[in-house]
């Protein structure tokens, strides 16, 4: 395996993936946040499993190489693989907090099959891409930020763009939006259990604090009231 290729986390903000995506039943974005915090902890401890099985794959977070800004999901992603090939890597690898199916041995074959290719995708079920795998002789960062991004058209605008290298598709897995796609998750099973326990006991926790406050508050209201007229 080639002493050159990264595996680059590209995420976001909690606070500004809560605002796209809800993960919970409910719309409160505390708890969204904290979905989104243990959705990147979990990727992270992937990447880093998937390294520490191969003498030459280093990881990176995109939040090590540039700071978090208004410019858009595609100027910020190409941004942040730049930097990567500026340090002296030859091939990145990128992927996201979405797709909990991803595994480290799926990150270790998609890095094997990056030596023999100059692109690999890994496709998801939305017309997206949970895992792009590319080459820095092929990468053109104009090109790669105004592709399709965050849309179902991401995956058709890459393709392309890209027609004139060999693109290396893999298997598709499915990604997370929404509570019910979590729930019906099949893959990575105890974490999604954790992740779902977790989004139920938080809020649970805050509706019964909820109800608290407004009982008590209406008690003390009551309380409060002057005595009626005779």
């Amino acid at each position: 395996m080639s002493k050159s290729t990264a595996i680059l986390i590209f995420t976001q903000e909690a606070s500004k993936e809560a605002a796209r995506k809800m993960l919970t039943p409910s719309k409160n974005q505390g708890v969204n946040r904290l979905v989104f915090d243990k959705l990147n902890h979990f990727v992270e401890r992937t990447a880093t499993a998937a390294a520490s099985k191969a003498e030459n794959l280093q990881v990176f977070h995109s939040n090590q190489l540039i700071k978090p800004n208004s410019n858009s999901f595609g100027q910020q992603l190409s941004a942040a693989i730049q930097v990567v090939f500026e340090r002296g890597f030859e091939k990145v690898i990128c992927i996201g907090n979405d797709c909990p199916a991803l595994n480290e041995n799926r990150i270790l074959a998609a890095a094997e099959k990056l030596q023999t290719v100059d692109t690999v995708v890994g496709p998801d079920n939305r017309g997206g891409a949970y895992l792009i795998g590319i080459s820095s002789k092929d990468f053109n960062a104009e090109v790669f930020e105004n592709l399709a991004w965050q849309s179902e058209k991401m995956l058709e605008s890459f393709i392309e763009q890209y027609t004139n290298q060999a693109v290396l598709m893999l298997e598709t897995l499915s990604d997370i939006h929404n509570f019910q796609e979590l729930q019906t998750y099949t893959t990575s099973r105890y974490f999604i259990a954790f992740l779902i326990r977790l989004v139920e006991q938080v809020t649970a926790r805050m509706q019964g604090f909820y109800s608290f406050f407004v009982e008590n508050w209406s008690i003390r209201s009551l309380s409060l009231r002057a005595p009626p007229f005779v």
